[in-house]
């Protein structure tokens, strides 16, 4: 059966050359993942984004972060280095849907899908502060000790002034 399976495909392949096995520019991960992600982070702030393609606050302010990263995602002058990290909070199994949202607006931060089954759990795990509405934001700096939590809409200067607020600290 899997040798059949397997002839099918290539035959695939060979009758149409044109087919692409899409890559895609999201990756999935476990809240585990995530927190580990950001306590390894060192002097680094990131700008953790909770957004879903289906809510128009998060995807209008999605362009203030794509901003925030032009200016301070390639900081050199000794501050500390920013990285905007967009938790898609879109269900798993719309994976390609939230490929295609990003392929579409041209964003280039680093976009992850959230596969957390219990909304409650991560949540509560994220902050205690989070009624689990969204956009929602988690600003993380470990090597200060630093994890500010803002349930809002941003716009560029709000973003910067929280940024700026964390690294002058």
């Amino acid at each position: 059966m899997k040798g059949l399976l397997l002839a099918y495909i290539v035959l695939l392949f060979w009758a149409f050359p044109g087919i692409k096995v899409q890559d895609s520019k999201v990756s999935t991960i476990k809240l585990e993942q995530l927190e580990h992600r950001l306590a390894q982070g060192g002097d680094t702030t990131f700008v953790v984004n909770f957004w879903a393609t289906w809510c128009a606050p998060c995807v209008a302010e999605l362009p203030y972060f794509e901003q925030f990263n032009d200016v301070y995602g390639q900081v050199s002058d000794g501050t500390s280095p920013a990285k905007v990290l967009l938790v898609s909070l879109d269900a798993p199994k719309l994976l390609s849907r939230v490929n295609d949202f990003i392929e579409a607006r041209k964003l280039r931060n680093e976009v992850l899908l959230l596969d957390e089954s219990n909304q409650q759990y991560y949540i509560d795990q994220i902050s205690t502060e989070w009624s689990g509405a969204i956009p929602a934001t988690l600003f993380v700096n470990t090597k200060k000790g630093i994890r500010l939590f803002k349930e809002q809409e941003f716009d560029f200067e709000t973003l910067e002034a929280n940024y700026l607020s964390i690294i002058n600290k």
